[in-house]
């Protein structure tokens, strides 16, 4: 078993600005950021993410954004998104990116509790929403809005984002101390559970603790340098912002943000992914799409998914020896897999795929195990909010009654294993992380 020790050496010292300013400068000329799948995607090299964080980080000193201030953060999966929540952390306030399917009552509960003095909203659609709230909230001084052409004409709180992002020229010396001053135990986001009925529970999480997150992935699915990963669940979810942004900063990695969600299979295509991380419903619908490409299939090679689907999570474990797999000889799993089960995850773009997962619901029925059938197990992650997301990941397995079970690998422990919620009053007591 893992022990703290063997994962936590590496986290010391990290945070994220420093691990952004380390592939600024060492692979500052890789792909950091690609919005969309199509030919007229835009991609930011890491150098370009930095220099867009640091001119924004500018322009929120301007708008007095300042350390242990809130700022929350109402958009889709684009690169803006990224810069803003980065640029709030650079000046040591604490973003929080909401989620889409709140309703107005819970945006309200949400953005009172966090107390945000900053308000970043992507365009008409989110300021529909957002409108009827702003009132209310008393510690609000700016509404950064992307979409200027939305803005309300009489509400002197607006301020478009191209104004903000200009209005200080560039300060090098300056934005290196800023990166400097930032440590590992300091706050680095604030996480609310999505679709909360009650009143509104907020934990904070660290440098330290996300950056040890990605570590102990690592140790359980390793990838390659600089893997390639589709980002689609929003940001607002605790894990996806521990396993689709700060795991990717970590690693360097090429992110292809998916703001739509019917776009997520021609992304996921063109990207061929070496990790992906997808809501039971997602998982459900590429299962849909491969059952689908199944069913185009000669008789003959259909065959063979079928006599070894509710094995085949065994096969894919280190070490199976429970004789599920094909009996002839010249049939091997990796032969089946070449001629039958990587064609398949080719169509839906996942043939390279290393780390598939899953969480927020147990996957649907079956589905875990069709996937596992055709070559790509999908583990479960498993966590809470408190627990900076993955507590422990399994991969279903169904055994010959039919029953369900997990094959659960362990997660390393953190540094610790609780987690600071964010209290009613969250400026004094959200601000300092408990590490007993």
């Amino acid at each position: 078993m893992a022990t703290a020790e063997h994962v936590s050496e590496p986290v010391e010292g990290l945070t994220i600005p420093r691990l952004l300013r380390r592939n600024a400068r060492r692979f500052g000329d890789r792909p950091a950021l690609t919005t969309g799948p199509g030919p007229e995607a835009g991609t930011l090299l890491w150098s370009q993410l930095r220099a867009e964080v640091a001119a924004l980080a500018r322009g929120f000193t301007v708008l007095g954004l300042q350390r242990g201030d809130r700022m929350l953060i109402a958009m889709s999966e684009r690169a803006e998104h990224w810069i803003a929540d980065l640029a709030a952390v650079h000046v040591g306030a604490l973003p929080c990116s909401t989620d889409d399917t709140l309703s107005t009552a819970q945006i309200r509960a949400v953005a009172r509790h966090s107390a945000a003095t900053v308000l970043v909203l992507e365009g008409e659609q989110q300021l529909r929403r957002w409108r009827p709230v702003l009132d209310d909230l008393s510690h609000l001084r700016a509404v950064v809005l992307l979409d200027w052409s939305a803005a309300p004409a009489d509400d002197p709180r607006f301020v478009g984002y191209t104004a903000v992002r200009g209005a200080l020229p560039p300060d090098d010396a300056g934005f290196e101390a800023l990166t400097d001053a930032v440590a590992p135990d300091q706050p680095l986001a604030l996480v609310y559970a999505p679709g909360a009925t009650g009143g509104p529970e907020g934990v904070v999480l660290s440098h330290r603790e996300v950056i040890h997150e990605s570590l102990t992935q690592d140790r359980r699915l390793p990838v390659p340098d600089h893997p390639r990963s589709v980002a689609c669940p929003p940001t607002g979810h605790v894990a996806e912002r521990a396993l689709g942004m700060y795991l990717p900063i970590r690693h360097a990695g090429h992110v292809t943000l998916c703001p739509e969600p019917d776009q997520l299979l021609p992304a996921l295509r063109a990207v061929r992914p070496h990790a992906f991380f997808g809501t039971p419903g997602v998982w459900e619908g590429l299962a849909a799409a491969l059952r689908a490409e199944l069913a185009e299939l000669p008789e003959e090679r259909t065959a063979a998914p079928g006599q070894t689907r509710t094995t085949a999570p065994a096969a894919h474990r280190p070490h199976s020896g429970d004789g599920g797999v094909p009996t002839d000889p010249a049939e091997t799993p990796e032969r089946l897999d070449a001629r039958v089960a990587r064609p398949l995850r080719e169509a839906v773009g996942l043939d390279d795929c290393r780390r598939a997962l899953s969480g927020g619901a147990p996957l649907p029925a079956g589905v875990p195990e069709f996937l596992a059938s055709v070559g790509l197990p999908v583990h479960e992650v498993r966590g809470v909010g408190e627990a900076t997301g993955a507590a422990v990941t399994g991969v279903a397995v169904t055994g010959t009654s039919g029953a369900r079970t997990a094959a659960t690998g362990e997660t390393p422990p953190g540094p610790s294993p609780r987690r600071h919620v964010a209290a009613d009053e969250p400026h004094t007591a959200a601000i300092e992380p408990t590490h007993p």
